[in-house]
């Protein structure tokens, strides 16, 4: 037994770690000895440790201490309290030049405002400072996510119960009916399969079991297939059932939000394939949007929160690692086969992505460009430039990309929508045939203009990053001679030139 642990009456505390059902997790740990017995307890932080360790020790102390007698209105437990308070105080301050200290310094809102109606207030206040859209909707989902899980966290077993019912309800909801299920089948069992429905005379979600009663083993199969399929995109969404039931059993208080509950959330997040704990990025970036949630709740012009909770959990460092970038074959390939693709629709989309590096997905650049009412002037054919508007470009800064000689070659020899109708199921379809990454093609761009025009700080102006970013992730990720062949990449020969309308 430790030096620490012979004295009876000293508690020690220690951080551990310790698995629980495949998962490690860590626990501040108080260990004392007790009637002769050694004796540990875990806490989820330093603080709760902290305070169960002065309480023991003047339980572990007074057992060899003779107790006085004293008149007090004070319960057994505020006088445990009141003990352990002066024995962290020690000699150095007394008890009520630590309370008047509190009193100062400390003032509880004259009222309480749940998470829920408080992130109401903060994401119209963002929108209010300028935060763009994009990061709005991150907002709004970590927060209705985080709100939904301190809520279940909270709930009793009645609430756990109308939880549950909530659930099944929506579930049902949400069910495949016989139609539905038959449009998703293979086409050899369809017919059955409408039979079938037709005998049972319900075309209700709930007659889909009496249905597969009178099928046989094929077909129920491959309805059985069909219906997992459609509903395992509806299951419902635990905020969506905690919206339910929220008005029953009662929101959960801001007051509430703790760094354990944050810390919880964080590691209930899951990965894509809902099994795998989700990455540090994804921790990193959820802890952030909650820690601007509490920040801006602790503000002095609110003072819904004391010290932010979010504050002292581990932020991850992520090693982004060497960015995709496509060879100069890869991106011939690419545009080759764009420029056959469904008549050529896709190849302003992919040009602009691809050689003037604009940002592309819903909220991207790309898209906001193909949606300005000025577009036409935006992309000056004449004088070789893109214009990009504050409202358009990320940063909220105007800035202007070189259209090269190869960039309007394709914007001229092809028709000029950049969203054509349909254009999202023809990139999804064209990024999965080349397995295209995210900004693949953003970074493409950058590798191949530093490769080629040997210019951090021209390849920053025109792409709308920072010097930098582009010295630590995009030099030397091809040689000079092959950014100079990206940027004679150009249509075949022989195809009609049609203006920009």
């Amino acid at each position: 037994m430790s030096e620490q642990l012979r004295d009876k009456s000293k508690v020690s505390i220690r951080e551990v770690t310790f698995k629980d059902k495949g998962y490690e997790y860590s626990a501040i740990q108080c260990r004392w000895v007790e009637k002769g017995k050694d004796k540990r307890r875990r806490f989820k932080t330093l603080a709760e440790a902290k305070a169960f360790a002065s309480i023991k020790e003047v339980e572990l102390g007074n057992a060899d201490v003779k107790l006085g007698n004293v008149l007090t209105r004070l319960n057994p437990a505020q006088v445990h309290e009141a003990e352990a308070a002066f024995q962290d105080l020690g000699e150095k301050y007394t008890l009520r030049q630590a309370v008047n200290f509190f009193l100062e310094h400390y003032s509880r809102p004259d009222f309480s405002i749940s998470i829920a109606e408080a992130v109401k207030q903060f994401l119209p206040a963002k929108e209010r400072d300028g935060v763009r859209e994009r990061s709005i909707r991150q907002l709004e989902s970590t927060l209705r996510q985080f709100e939904a899980f301190a809520f279940v966290e909270s709930l009793d077993a009645r609430g756990k119960s109308a939880f549950a019912s909530a659930r099944a309800r929506l579930a049902k909801e949400k069910a495949a009916s016989p139609d539905e299920i038959a449009r998703r089948m293979e086409k050899k069992h369809r017919a059955a399969w409408r039979k079938a429905a037709r005998e049972i005379g319900d075309g209700d979600s709930k007659a889909v079991t009496k249905i597969l009663e009178v099928c046989s083993k094929v077909v129920r199969n491959a309805a059985a297939d069909a219906r997992e399929s459609i509903e395992v995109n509806r299951a419902p969404h635990q905020w969506e059932i905690v919206n339910l039931v929220r008005e029953k059993v009662g929101a959960v208080d801001l007051e509430e939000v703790t760094t354990p509950l944050i810390e919880s959330f964080l590691r209930s997040l899951r990965a894509k394939d809902g099994v795998s704990p989700a990455s540090r990025k994804t921790w990193n970036n959820t802890r952030a949007d909650i820690h601007s949630f509490c920040a801006w709740c602790g503000n002095a012009q609110r003072r819904w929160l004391g010290d932010n909770p979010a504050s002292p959990i581990q932020k991850f460092k992520v090693n982004r690692g060497v960015p995709d970038s496509l060879t100069v074959a890869q991106s011939e390939a690419l545009m080759q086969y764009v420029a056959g693709f469904e008549g050529g629709k896709l190849v302003h989309y992919f040009a602009l992505a691809l050689f003037a590096g604009l940002r592309t997905g819903e909220d991207g650049e790309l898209h906001k460009l193909a949606r300005h009412r000025d577009k036409a002037k935006l992309i000056d054919l004449k004088n070789e430039v893109i214009h990009i508007q504050p409202e358009i470009s990320k940063t909220g800064q105007y800035r202007q990309v070189k259209i090269r000689p190869n960039l309007r070659r394709w914007l001229m020899d092809y028709p000029a929508e950049i969203l054509p109708a349909n254009h999202s199921r023809m990139v999804k379809a064209v990024r999965a045939r080349f397995k295209l990454t995210h900004d693949v093609l953003r970074h493409t761009f950058f590798s191949m203009y530093v490769s080629a025009f040997d210019s951090v700080g021209r390849a920053a102006l025109e792409g709308g990053n920072t010097e930098g970013i582009i010295r630590r992730h995009y030099l030397n990720l091809a040689s000079m001679d092959e950014g100079k062949q990206f940027w004679k990449i150009t249509p075949a020969k022989g195809k009609k030139i049609i203006n920009i309308a």
